[in-house]
């Protein structure tokens, strides 16, 4: 598989700051169908900390699902763990948690803000020369690392919507071996509207819409 899918995550991020995280998203687990089934870790953030830091954190025993929940927001992430699944098999399970996740999460809170985060890796030996090629002129001469990152906004059911890409020559280490490739990382997200919170249809709907830019031919048509 030369290029795969590392992780895809979906944030959302509260209008209030949750005072108990635990007692509104305790049941999560259950209602996700058991999903997180290693042993819970809650962790006893003091108030006077980050909003954003975790105070419960959920997993599956082989890492596959993640959740870190604090008092500004919740993160879910859907992890490759191995070979065996394809990328399309990734995302529509990640789509269809994602789904059920807006409509548990929007019955308990309300959500200002999105964010959908998706990292691949491309395998490509000859990395520097693929992105020197395809983003940069010759003003790079020999240049031995190369990125890039740029940001195309959107607009759609009156928010606007950064599509922020960043593009690396990396090395991952697979199997106990350095392989050596492009890293990719799109991130999907809205600018929050003041007084405004994002209904349950309208993140289903943008959730659905922008979920195509993170397929694997929409990151492999970017290095084309």
């Amino acid at each position: 598989m030369k290029t795969r899918v590392v992780s895809l995550q979906f944030a959302f991020l509260f209008k209030d700051i949750v005072e108990r995280p635990d007692q509104d998203f305790g049941d999560l687990n259950s209602e996700m169908l058991n999903i997180f089934d290693a042993m819970p870790q809650m962790i006893p953030v003091p108030k006077e900390l980050s909003p954003d830091i975790p105070v419960m954190m959920l997993r599956s025993e082989k890492n596959i699902y993640t959740c870190n929940i604090s008092r500004a927001r919740i993160d879910f992430t859907v992890n490759r763990i191995g070979g065996e699944k394809s990328n399309v098999d990734i995302l529509k399970d990640f789509n269809k948690k994602v789904s059920r996740m807006i409509e548990l999460i929007l019955q308990k809170q309300e959500v200002i803000r999105f964010g959908m985060v998706a990292k691949y890796f491309q395998q490509d030996n000859s990395a520097v020369n693929t992105l020197r090629n395809k983003f940069f002129t010759s003003v790079v001469g020999e240049a031995e690392e190369l990125s890039l990152r740029y940001n195309k906004r959107s607009e759609v059911y009156g928010y606007k919507i950064n599509d922020v890409l960043e593009i690396t020559a990396a090395g991952v280490v697979t199997g106990g071996k350095v392989e050596k490739g492009i890293f990719i990382q799109r991130d999907i997200n809205n600018h929050p509207i003041h007084g405004k919170n994002i209904n349950y249809d309208t993140l289903l709907k943008i959730s659905k819409k922008y979920a195509s830019r993170i397929t694997e031919g929409e990151i492999e048509g970017l290095l084309k």
